[in-house]
């Protein structure tokens, strides 16, 4: 078969790796979107003044961020999807993918999608009454901080397929990190109960210690999975089987006899 008639590209995994350079883009605008333009987080307290809560919910700021967050929002997806890509070369049963995608779209719904209308809709239109955005303000942080649990069952099985995998496509220590990582975001729950100290959702414990081991766990798993795909051999992409598939069914594909 010649080149002429069936060309190859170079990079075999560029279309990964494009999916992959995606995620720290995203998570960076993410953070510039929460902190420095909105002063969203860190978390704002759950006792501040209503003239305190209805300064910042009609700041113009908020706005903004959201019209970057409804332009971003879509690539969240992308960067589960690249975890999702290796998952599926482990040797587990496909339920542990199926939660990681349900769990990804559940916490992205409650996490991001709620606190953006929350706060987007409360800056929307002057004239809200105070109680109002009181609500709002409450949802809004709710929703982000007491949403963590969404992701357990996300992360829960993200660990248990890197322990149960024989083709150790990521390490052990991995899965026993991201189990004790997921636990912690159990300690999101008494939010919903305190509204002072440190379970408050903006407290030492729920927020500050949370998101310390979170970003600090991120980083690593993004490490890890450079080095899963840097490894992965160009058999085991699916783009390499479909070169093959078309080639047993055209016969234009074929190397002449």
């Amino acid at each position: 078969m010649s080149e002429s008639t069936h060309p190859r590209r170079k990079n075999r995994k560029l279309d990964q790796w494009i999916a992959f350079w995606t995620v720290p883009f995203f998570f960076n605008l993410f953070g510039i979107v929460f902190v420095p333009l909105s002063w969203m987080m860190p978390p704002r307290s759950p006792s501040s003044s209503t003239p305190q809560i209805v300064d910042f919910m009609q700041s113009h700021n908020l706005l903004i961020a959201c019209a970057i967050l409804t332009l971003s929002f879509g690539l969240a997806p992308v960067s589960n999807a690249v975890y999702l890509t290796q998952v599926k070369r482990m040797s587990v049963s496909p339920a542990f993918r199926y939660s990681m995608m349900v769990g990804s779209m559940t916490g992205a719904i409650v996490g991001m999608l709620f606190p953006m209308f929350c706060f987007g809709l409360g800056a929307f239109r002057s004239g809200y009454a105070p109680s109002t955005l009181e609500m709002l303000y409450d949802f809004g942080y709710l929703a982000y901080i007491g949403s963590l649990g969404c992701f357990c069952v996300m992360w829960m099985a993200f660990g248990l397929a890197i322990l149960l995998d024989q083709n150790n496509i990521l390490p052990k220590w991995l899965g026993y990190y991201t189990i004790w990582q997921y636990v912690t975001e159990l300690m999101a729950a008494p939010v919903w109960i305190a509204k002072s100290g440190p379970f408050a959702w903006n407290g030492l414990m729920t927020f500050w210690f949370a998101m310390v081991l979170y970003v600090s766990w991120q980083i690593i798993v993004y490490i890890c999975i450079y080095r899963a795909i840097k490894r992965q051999p160009d058999e085991q992409l699916e783009n390499a089987w479909l070169d093959s598939e078309l080639v047993s069914h055209d016969p234009r594909l074929r190397a002449p006899a």
